[in-house]
C-alpha cells in the first residue's frame, strides 16, 4: 500500500514538473494572455515554485531509488538540479516578466460585441524599451475568454467585413 502511495505522489509530481515546463515554454507561443498583469505575476510565481519543488521531489526519488543506502548524495543531488532550476527559469521568468504585449490604441470595435476589438500593440519591455520602432507594432484582434484571459490573434484589417466593425478615431 505505502509503495503504490509514493509511486503516485511521485507520479503526480512528475505531471506537476511537464506541466510547469509547458507553461514555461511551449504554452509561450500559445496566443492567449492574462487580462490583469498581477494574475500575471502571482501564475507564474506559483509555477516557478511548483518547478523547483517538482524537479526536487523527482530527482531525489530517482536517486534514493537507485542508490537506498545513499540519502545524503540524494539530498545533494535534488538540491543542486533544484538551485540549477531555480536559476535557468528564474531568468527565464524575468525576460517574460519585462516584455509584455501592451495595448497602443483601439482601431475597430465589433458592433454586436463591443468587448471584440481589433487594436493596434506593441511589446513594451519596461526599462529596455520598446513601441519606439514601426516594426515593434502590431495589429490583432482581440477576444476577451472569461474575465482574466484574452486571445489575441494576427489579423489583416483590408480584409475584415466593415459592416460588422466599427472604425474609432483614437
Amino acid at each position: 500500500m505505502e509503495q503504490t502511495t509514493l509511486k503516485r505522489t511521485y507520479n503526480i509530481s512528475f505531471l506537476i514538473m511537464l506541466f510547469c515546463i509547458f507553461c514555461f515554454t511551449v504554452g509561450q507561443f500559445i496566443p492567449i494572455y492574462f487580462t490583469d498583469t498581477g494574475f500575471r505575476t502571482l501564475f507564474y510565481f506559483v509555477i516557478y515554485i511548483l518547478l523547483v519543488i517538482a524537479v526536487s521531489r523527482t530527482i531525489f526519488k530517482r536517486i534514493h531509488k537507485s542508490r537506498k543506502e545513499n540519502v545524503s548524495s540524494a539530498w545533494f543531488y535534488s538540491i543542486l538540479i533544484g538551485f540549477a532550476t531555480l536559476v535557468i527559469f528564474g531568468l527565464w521568468t524575468l525576460g517574460l516578466f519585462f516584455s509584455v504585449w501592451t495595448e497602443a490604441s483601439i482601431l475597430y470595435v465589433k458592433k454586436d460585441n463591443p468587448k471584440i476589438k481589433i487594436i493596434r500593440r506593441y511589446v513594451n519591455e519596461g526599462a529596455f524599451g520598446g513601441g519606439t520602432h514601426p516594426n515593434d507594432y502590431q495589429i490583432v484582434l482581440h477576444r476577451p475568454i472569461l474575465f482574466i484571459f484574452k486571445m489575441e490573434t494576427s489579423i489583416d484589417t483590408a480584409k475584415i467585413d466593415r459592416t460588422v466593425w466599427l472604425q474609432r478615431q483614437d
